[in-house]
């Protein structure tokens, strides 16, 4: 640290004089402090982080932050404070700047973007709006990886499906349509559709570009009237379908197997249900089990199975049947457990080729890690 002071010196005279001369010489110094100067020669400490480090096909902002003031850097918009640097980032790139404080300290800071992909992924073998014979064998690219296939026909009408509705059973048992979560599936629409609305009892709960949606907050036991309707770019009504279904009486379900375990367990299930039946049998030699019967406590009820052969008969099926105090069915859960190896489908899951056999009007949409989309219509014959 260094000073600039300031000496002042005052000198006084002191005379006497009776019958003869007398003085008296005082000095007296001061000194003042006018200003004081601190050198800094301490580098400044610098953090780099980025908007998302997910792949993404949007730009990413670089930002670099430091424990004192610094000085702008080109490329970078320095913040009101002097310490907070940001860069927007629209393509990859790797580099080095240097980063000034206002005493003239230096730090060397790199940032690294390689997280951008703004290609979209390839469909090889057909070109959109092309025709093709049966079979037709597809591949597909992409510079990174490849999140989901879809391939999904496309009519003049609109198709609909609800997953977890078991016809079967329940028209065997006559009591409707029954499922545990209500979601709506798109599987063939109108060419030029571009978004969905979803209804339930004419009640619309949402417009959507997704060809899929989870009706929610709906209650157990009740039926509904589902209905899609197909929009074009304008708004426009291209068609609409509808579907009935029968809520279940439960809210909800998790279930998990181990390598010779499974075991379920009902959430909220309505007052009405006094006891939960269940049994098991393998789908090869459909042997069955012993009928077990399940507690309800606090709304909730557990059906576990144990000690399974899974070597010889891996598949298994297992139905548990809602009772009310009058024994009839109010409901039925199917459990489809495969207790055999995975290697096989993950193998198969992770090739990208993809054979279209049957004739009629495909849409084709490969989306990749990053958001990227590629999305071809194709005629079949």
């Amino acid at each position: 640290m260094s000073k600039i002071q300031k000496i002042v010196m005052l000198q006084v005279f002191y005379f006497v004089i009776f019958g003869g001369t007398t003085y008296a010489k005082y000095t007296y110094y001061f000194e003042e402090t006018i200003a004081e100067f601190s050198r800094d020669n301490i580098q400044p400490v610098c953090q780099v982080s980025y908007s998302t480090e997910e792949q993404t096909n949007q730009n990413v902002t670089v930002t670099i932050t430091a424990n004192k003031e610094i000085e702008q850097v080109s490329g970078f918009r320095l913040s009101e404070d002097k310490k907070t640097l940001n860069k927007v980032v629209t393509q990859n790139e790797n580099k080095i700047v240097t980063i000034r404080d206002i005493s003239g300290n230096c730090t060397i800071v790199e940032y690294r973007v390689d997280n951008i992909d703004k290609e979209p992924p390839k469909i090889i073998g057909c070109k959109d709006g092309g025709t093709y014979q049966a079979p037709l064998t597809l591949d597909y690219s992409d510079n990174d990886e490849i999140q989901k296939i879809e391939i999904n026909s496309y009519e003049n009408a609109l198709i609909l499906a609800c997953q977890g509705i078991y016809y079967d059973c329940a028209e065997y048992y006559g009591i409707g349509k029954t499922k545990s979560e209500i979601t709506l599936q798109v599987k063939a629409n109108p060419q030029n559709a571009k978004k969905y609305k979803y209804y339930a009892n004419d009640e619309l709960y949402a417009t959507s570009t997704e060809k899929e949606y989870q009706f929610a907050a709906l209650k157990t036991g009740t039926e509904y009237l589902l209905k899609v309707q197909a929009l074009d770019a304008q708004g426009n009504i291209l068609d609409e379908s509808k579907i009935t279904v029968k809520t279940s009486y439960y809210g909800s379900i998790d279930s998990q197997k181990t390598e010779n375990q499974f075991e379920a367990i009902f959430y909220n299930i309505e007052p009405s249900v006094t006891k939960i039946k269940y049994a098991i049998w393998n789908v090869f030699n459909e042997k069955k089990v012993i009928w077990k019967e399940s507690e309800i406590v606090n709304k909730k009820a557990q059906i576990e199975f144990s000690q399974f052969s899974s070597n010889n008969y891996p598949n298994y099926i297992v139905h548990a049947y809602l009772y009310d105090e009058n024994d009839e069915i109010l409901d039925i859960v199917e459990f489809s457990i495969d207790f055999a190896t995975q290697y096989e489908e993950q193998e198969r899951a992770e090739e990208n080729l993809y054979e279209i056999k049957k004739t009629g009007n495909y849409e084709i949409k490969v989306v990749d890690f990053a958001g990227n989309e590629t999305i071809y219509h194709i005629k079949v014959e």
